[in-house]
């Protein structure tokens, strides 16, 4: 499996909340910056992050572009909270190594 085909895996499975799926595609020692906010690091901390902060999150991807070990993925993304609803641009960068994901840099505007 390429890594185009490895992003739509785990970006399919987090869109769907099977994040212990999610998890299979990320290498031990995975890190996930949320750009001006907090950095994740490794399964563990990863998976406590996106189980919970990902309730009432929905994301769209408009686009992605795979070129080498990356994927850059455009969309927009809609966070549900205590009824209210807020819409958000954003860009994942997902960074390969050796057919899993080593590294995610989220920037949500």
């Amino acid at each position: 499996m390429n890594n185009q085909d490895i992003f739509i895996k785990a970006n399919k499975a987090l869109a769907e909340g099977k994040y212990v799926e999610f998890i299979t595609y990320c290498t031990e020692d995975i890190k996930w910056e949320n750009v001006g906010e907090k950095t994740f690091n490794g399964k563990a901390e990863l998976y406590k992050y996106i189980s919970s902060a990902y309730e009432g999150i929905t994301f769209t991807t408009e686009n992605h572009i795979k070129e080498d070990d990356f994927v850059v993925e455009l969309g927009q993304i809609v966070v549900e909270k205590n009824g209210e609803s807020k819409r958000s641009s954003y860009c994942d960068v997902w960074n390969f190594k050796a057919g899993m994901i080593s590294q995610v840099t989220s920037f949500v505007i």
